[in-house]
């Protein structure tokens, strides 16, 4: 071997670097198809993702508003209650109050009926006493006439 390379080597590796130039070339292609495939797929996410965030913007502020507007309700229900409990215990204090008047003027009334009880029973006796001595006093004097 003199040192040359046979005939045949210098196309092979000719060719060699051609497939390999076109190899590469493809890498490269299918890298940039890929790569618009990838941006029309985000583009396209974007805008989905662009859109869930208005419909979520929409979600929170009808929650925010749906909210307050209940906050708002419980606030006038326990106004309302408010109210209507401090009816309440002020009715509670004018029925105790009033019971109370009522027990002292039953009170008094019993204590009269007992006195007039009493007043009518010693009449009564006095009636009675009274008509046995008529009665007797109506023998008596019967008798004296005889």
């Amino acid at each position: 071997m003199n040192g040359s390379l046979p005939g045949w080597v210098g196309p092979t590796i000719a060719l060699s670097l051609v497939v390999i130039a076109l190899s590469f070339a493809a890498i490269g292609v299918a890298a940039a198809l890929s790569a618009l495939a990838l941006r029309r797929r985000l583009d396209a996410l974007a805008t989905r993702l662009a859109t869930a965030t208005r419909d979520f913007d929409r979600v929170v502020e009808t929650v925010r508003r749906v909210t307050e507007s209940a906050g708002e309700e419980a606030q006038h229900y326990l106004a309302t209650s408010r109210a209507v409990r401090q009816d309440l215990e002020r009715g509670v204090r004018r029925v105790k109050a009033r019971l109370s008047e009522l027990d002292a003027l039953y009170e008094v009334v019993h204590e009269e009926v007992e006195e007039t009880a009493l007043d009518v029973a010693a009449r009564v006796r006095a009636v009675r006493r009274g008509a046995s001595v008529v009665g007797r006093l109506k023998r008596w004097m019967v008798r004296g006439r005889r």
